[in-house]
């Protein structure tokens, strides 16, 4: 990482500034990937500027020296209205800020979105709104979902364009969000040398199954906890759970109870996933719902086989090969049962899913944002132009 490097755009290179919004710099999956992509951006020669509620928080580090933060001042913590607030703030900033185009990471961030156009009104500039969860939930009831289809529409009015993570994802934003275009560009999970698999488990050793993410109810952690704990004794296997969040001490007593101490831990955040991946024999992810599950491309990078609940409609689209892994029923029982499926086939030769992994290479996805953007920017200026 380093400073900007400074290249002549391309004539048609119309989006020179992009500000992406961020509430703050959390640990959650749209901000990290927000920032590998804004770094991307950014070493491709692009102004782009991090327009943030609070400039503080454990992802702020992983923000490159070419990227410019800007933080609104006072700053605006998470609270029940706070998108609303902030929307209201970026509002102001983006006049001053003069950029062409405006990114919104997630699904988070659209009340934002919304506000802040609301307030622009013709004035404001492009913007392309991504959407880093599934608009539909099995969890959610009939006239709930219809209610939020219809906020979803209102806060995305005025993008001028949506990007979903996978065609299917893609799909249902279409059937959602009738007049929007949507766009299907994969998450930018895979580094050029992920590819290099580096497992440094020897069969000798104990099985490691690692969980990771949020330690929130939508992770479902307490069934991964179950499930490791109906796993035949035999196996010897180790639980290893990543992450931080308000179930934790719940999820600790449970663990207790289930006299399961000697075998589970508790790792708390972790920067980088890799090193973790290197020792696992089997990654698993017990959520309710999500969107695109970014981590199992991050899973099979690192040649590790993925037992999942069916939590996301992306995942016919990411385990297309037996050897990935399966998806498994959310009940313990049946996350047991294929996780001893998989364990009992341990070999040295990990997977190899290259064909998979190319789609998610940050150079690539960083590459096709980039088009996105300087064709929205275009037509845009044409359209007024005319």
């Amino acid at each position: 990482m380093g400073a900007i490097v400074k290249l002549d755009l391309p004539a048609r290179a119309r989006a020179a500034h992009i500000v992406v919004v961020l509430h703050d710099f959390s640990t959650g999956g749209s901000e990290r990937i927000a920032i590998r992509l804004a770094n991307a951006w950014a070493r491709s020669g692009r102004r782009v500027s991090l327009l943030c509620g609070v400039a503080q928080g454990p992802a702020r580090r992983l923000v490159d020296p070419a990227v410019e933060v800007v933080a609104i001042w006072p700053q605006i913590e998470r609270s029940l209205f706070s998108r609303v607030t902030l929307g209201g703030a970026v509002a102001a900033c983006i006049n001053r800020l003069q950029p062409d185009i405006i990114f919104s990471p997630g699904n988070f961030h659209l009340p934002v979105i919304g506000v802040m156009a609301r307030l622009l009104g013709d004035r404001r500039p492009a913007i392309i709104c991504k959407l880093s969860n599934a608009l539909r939930r099995p969890d959610r009831a009939w006239p709930f979902q219809k209610m939020f289809d219809l906020i979803t529409r209102r806060f995305t009015t005025s993008a001028d364009a949506v990007v979903a993570m996978s065609s299917s994802l893609a799909d249902e934003a279409r059937n959602i969000l009738t007049e929007r275009t949507v766009e299907c560009i994969y998450e930018p999970n895979i580094d050029a040398d992920d590819y290099r698999h580096t497992c440094t488990t020897a069969l000798s050793e104990p099985p490691l199954i690692v969980c990771a993410g949020r330690i929130v109810r939508q992770k479902n952690f307490a069934l991964a906890i179950k499930a490791f704990a109906a796993l035949d004794p035999k196996l010897d296997a180790r639980l290893l759970i990543l992450g931080e969040g308000s179930q934790r001490i719940s999820l600790e007593i449970l663990v207790d109870r289930l006299g399961l101490n000697d075998r589970v831990r508790f790792a708390g955040h972790v920067r980088d996933i890799r090193p973790v991946l290197a020792r696992a024999s089997l990654f698993l992810i017990s959520s309710r719902y999500e969107g695109y599950p970014a981590v199992v491309v991050e899973a099979l990078a690192a040649g590790v086989p993925v037992v999942t609940t069916p939590c996301s409609i992306a995942l016919d689209e990411i385990l297309t090969d037996p050897s990935y892994g399966r998806i498994a029923f959310a009940t313990p029982q049946a996350m047991a049962s294929a996780m001893q499926e998989i364990l009992l086939l341990r070999h040295n030769d990990r997977i190899c899913a290259a064909d998979l992994l190319d789609r998610h290479r940050i150079d690539r996805v960083s590459t096709e944002y980039l088009a996105l953007f300087d064709r929205t920017v275009e037509a845009r200026k044409l359209a007024f132009d005319s």
